[in-house]
């Protein structure tokens, strides 16, 4: 269990990149969220050598939480998991335009 917060007087852990709670509600907010973070601002930094810390003391200071407990996650799996879920926000359905060539035969 590498980060146990509480928000008021519930609890969710994050682990492997998501969060989990016995309270859905407080689940589904905190991943949005967390997603949302990483959509708009990249996330925790690429050298951060504990980005799972950096996430929930981001989620905490904005649904007014405070970490319980941390246990250090091994950095490797926790920026294998966070370059996932940045890789997996871009928009790959986009069309780009494309210049025509001029045929050779006109």
């Amino acid at each position: 269990m590498p980060v146990l917060v509480r928000f008021e007087k519930r609890k969710a852990f994050l682990r492997d990149g998501r969060w989990r709670s016995a309270d859905v509600a407080l689940e589904l907010s905190l991943n949005e969220a967390t997603m949302k973070w990483i959509r708009e601002t990249g996330g925790p930094s690429f050298s951060d050598t504990d980005q799972e810390r950096s996430v929930a003391l981001e989620m905490a200071e904005r649904f007014a939480g405070k970490i319980l407990l941390h246990s250090r996650s091994r950095s490797g799996r926790s920026a294998e998991i966070f370059l996932q879920q940045r890789q997996m926000t871009l928009e790959f359905n986009a069309s780009l335009p494309m210049a025509r060539r001029a045929s050779a035969g006109r």
